[in-house]
């Protein structure tokens, strides 16, 4: 919803996987005013066009600090599976690299621990400029990547 708000020339499609996480992502669209520009649909992130991505990516065991998030957020929203909580995020990573034309850029949230974790995921053939970006309050939470241009521009 940020993306379509600050890009208004920008078409969103939206994914949750969680019910209650698509009624809450349409009210929220609805209260922004967003609704011609933003499509919230349920679905699985492995079959999107991502390029920006909030998946869940808590490892298993790790508890959120944030109340807002340890006491409302569903699970589902949270942990992303396999011991180091990298599966759901491999799987957008993944899709991500399928998806994006040379040249295009993934940024993907991930926990503050996960840094060199998450930059291995782009490591090697198709990537370049992996790096850990920080949030507002200086934790390194975002992975940033640029799929490799192409030769020909």
């Amino acid at each position: 919803l940020s993306v379509a708000d600050e890009v208004p020339q920008a078409r969103v499609v939206a994914l949750e996987l969680d019910p209650s996480a698509v009624a809450w992502a349409r009210r929220n669209v609805e209260r922004l005013a967003l609704g011609d520009r933003v499509d919230v649909r349920a679905g699985d992130v492995t079959r999107a066009d991502v390029v920006l991505a909030n998946p869940p990516y808590i490892p298993p065991g790790m508890v959120p600090t944030e109340p807002e998030v340890r006491d409302h957020d569903p699970e589902v929203a949270l942990y992303g599976g396999g011991t180091d909580g990298l599966e759901v995020p491999r799987a957008v990573v993944a899709c991500a690299a399928a998806l994006l034309r040379p040249g295009g850029v993934l940024a993907m949230e991930h926990a503050d621990v996960q840094g060199d974790s998450a930059r291995a995921l782009v490591a090697g053939a198709g990537w370049t400029d992996a790096r850990t970006l920080t949030d507002l309050a200086g934790r390194p939470r975002t992975l940033g990547a640029r799929r490799v241009p192409d030769s020909s521009s």
